[in-house]
Parts: structure tokens; sequence; C-alpha cells
């Protein structure tokens, strides 16, 4: 039986309050981070639990809540992002990916990048046991009904 909360504001709420502390003071596990965008109309610093790829300098998330999500609403209003990915702190500047060849690279980037936090996040998320392949399966799905998004690093991180 699939979490019946998965997929709700109300689940990435939860999600967020366990992870973002944890993650401010222990380094996220591979695969994860914790990003910084600027609100769009309070001007605040907004932080967002988010499965990150990193592919050199790019890192890959996908926004699974659609155009509802305000961290991708305020990453459109006002692109300049910072992302904590481990122990480190990286400057870059967000965008959808539209163009079909790139969409196609960062699907292959974050589709075949399996993390063991991946499969405790596919046991919670699903109410399932994990393997190699039902993770894989849903980090596709995650990215073809999400809205993928790439992070320019600057130089030099």
């Amino acid at each position: 039986m699939p979490n019946p909360l998965a997929g709700t504001k109300f689940y990435a709420r939860v999600g967020n309050l366990i992870t973002r502390p944890l993650w401010s003071i222990l380094p996220a596990p591979a695969g994860f981070g914790i990003l910084t965008t600027v609100g769009r109309r309070s001007g605040k610093a907004r932080r967002q639990s988010v499965r990150a790829i990193r592919d050199g300098d790019q890192v890959f998330v996908v926004c699974m809540m659609g155009d509802r999500a305000n961290w991708l609403r305020n990453i459109r209003a006002c692109p300049e992002v910072t992302i904590r990915l481990g122990d480190r702190s990286l400057r870059g500047t967000a965008r959808d990916i539209v163009d079909v060849a790139e969409r196609q690279r960062a699907a292959e980037v974050y589709v075949g990048t399996t993390n063991a936090s991946d499969y405790l996040d596919y046991a919670v998320y699903h109410w399932s046991v994990p393997t190699y392949r039902r993770v894989e399966r849903a980090h596709r799905r995650w990215f073809d009904e999400g809205i993928p998004v790439v992070i320019e690093l600057e130089r030099g991180r």
C-alpha cells in the first residue's frame, strides 16, 4: 500500500521539519541537499530539502510538487541560489530545464544515480521494501512527472 500522504504539501512540510534541522547540524547524505532560495515576496532566505545530484559544475533537482511549489516559484523570480551538499555550501544560478538534449542528459544523471539514502527515502515514500529497480523506477517517474531544474554552480566551487 503506498503512503497516502506522499506527494502532498503536508508530507513535504513534515519532511522539511525533520530534515532541515538535522542537515543543518550534520552533513546531508549523498544525493540530498538543502536548497536556499530568496522568497519572491518576502526577500527572506527560504530552505528546502531536495534530492540533489551533482555532475561537475551542475546540480540537478526535480520539483515533484509542480508549479505550486514555493521554492520553484522563488527560483523563477530570483534564480540565484545556494545549495548545501554534504558539508559544503555552493552558490549558483538555477533554471528550469527546457532543452530536449539537456533534459535527456539530466534524466540520465538524475535517474542513473542511486545513493544509500535513496532506499530509505523510497521505503518512507512508498511504504514498501526498496530494491535497486524500484528506486530507479521511482526516480524515473519523479523526473518525468516533475519539473527538472539545473543549478549552474559558480566556477571554482
